[in-house]
């Protein structure tokens, strides 16, 4: 049988849909997927827990569909999005945000620059007229003191640097546009885009969620007491075991909205975060050391053929591999002890491959889950990847027996 790569089921499907189209992030997952999950359960979920929450797609799906849901994230970035995608606005505040991007059209031309953020040759991002109107647009927006307009205006702020940036994210690595003056950008041209980017917005607000959910700053590893009990069904797409960092896209957001000021900060974050390491991060899988005792013996041979590979940084990627599925392990046993008895988990992850060796990311999670307890452990193919023929991107599930 063959495999179709099924872009429905990535996050091309997202971009008009709304809230869920605000920013783009490649590893997300679409909303099909989510809706696909939840009309597959044999009973109506109670809460749903997502606890790698990235863009708030699992999380707005609840919410639109009236299902109380709450969501961990390490990327205080993404804890934000994720809350302001999610939000009830009245009338009145969706009122205030449009006379507000009406006034900041009219005072960006006049407004003094903010410092520009501390991003590695910035310029190959975006030319100095671009750089000039993006720093004046931030002051106006942050001259604004009504919590719920700034956020809304802060999301249509990335939307506009992204517009108007020289990046690309078709790769793994961030490439850029050849362009060498910007004599022909004005700041019309940078209002309009703007603006485009508060329609897009005004458009996604006329319809709000029918259910709460709330978002978190905790490592999904450890789940905190005051959330156990209190989910039926778990719902996520962790970052793979592919070693991308999990910031990577995020990066321009973060600089510009405050969330990161140093490399030094967005390598430690990368470190901390389950399946990413990038930069100076990755020195530190040498000293790696795991803290449970859940991975399969299976992975321990095939991390010992990824390290005699011949490629200066084999060990590392072995311990890469190892430290990953460790952490993975951490958080599945955090899981089965408190998810509620008889729900259900369900995970979205791909394989990867390094130097010629597979690791199978379907069979390790079934195996885990299992070894913790969790019964009727099964995954199936949701699609094939188009970044290599051998990699697959899986949906695994499994269920907490109900006590006797």
């Amino acid at each position: 049988m063959s495999i179709k790569q099924n872009s429905q089921f990535t996050f091309k499907y997202n971009k008009k849909l709304g809230r869920h189209g605000w920013l783009r992030l490649t590893p997300a997952y679409s909303v099909k997927m989510v809706e696909q999950i939840l009309d597959n359960l044999d009973y109506s979920p109670a809460c749903v827990f997502e606890p790698f929450s990235g863009t708030g797609t699992t999380e707005l799906v609840c919410a639109n569909k009236g299902i109380t849901s709450f969501a961990y994230d390490i990327n205080p970035f993404l804890v934000w999005l994720a809350s302001v995608k999610t939000k009830k606005y009245t009338d009145d505040q969706i009122s205030n945000f449009n006379n507000a991007r009406y006034e900041i059209a009219e005072k960006v031309v006049d407004a003094k620059e903010y410092t520009y953020p501390n991003i590695y040759n910035i310029e190959r991002w975006w030319h100095h007229n671009q750089l000039s109107f993006l720093a004046r647009l931030k002051t106006c927006i942050w001259s604004i003191e009504d919590d719920e307009t700034r956020d809304l205006l802060k999301i249509a702020l990335c939307k506009t640097l992204i517009a108007l940036s020289n990046a690309a994210f078709n790769h793994v690595s961030t490439s850029f546009k050849d362009s060498e003056d910007d004599n022909s950008f004005t700041d019309e041209t940078g209002i309009e885009c703007f603006q485009s980017a508060c329609n897009v917005l005004l458009m996604s607000l006329q319809e709000q969620p029918v259910a709460d959910a709330k978002i978190y700053l905790n490592n999904s590893m450890s789940i905190r007491n005051n959330d156990r009990q209190t989910f039926d069904t778990l719902i996520t797409s962790p970052p793979y075991p592919n070693r991308i960092s999990y910031i990577r896209e995020l990066r321009p957001y973060m600089y510009w909205l405050g969330y990161l000021t140093t490399s030094e900060d967005a390598s430690d974050l990368d470190w901390n975060t389950i399946g990413g390491t990038w930069g100076s991060a990755t020195s530190k899988l040498a000293t790696w050391v795991k803290r449970t005792d859940l991975i399969p013996n299976y992975l321990f041979d095939i991390a010992k053929n990824i390290s005699e590979a011949d490629n200066k940084s084999a060990s590392l990627m072995a311990n890469y591999v190892l430290k990953y599925f460790d952490d993975i392990a951490e958080h599945i046993q955090s899981a089965y002890d408190s998810i509620l008895p008889g729900g259900t988990v369900h995970y979205i992850v791909g394989n990867s491959n390094f130097y010629g060796n597979t690791v199978p990311s379907e069979k390790l999670y079934v195996d885990i889950l299992q070894s913790v307890g969790f019964t009727d452990a099964k995954y199936e193919i949701v699609r094939k990847r188009n970044c290599n023929k051998a990699l697959y991107e899986f949906w695994i599930s499994a269920k907490k027996p109900r006590t006797k």
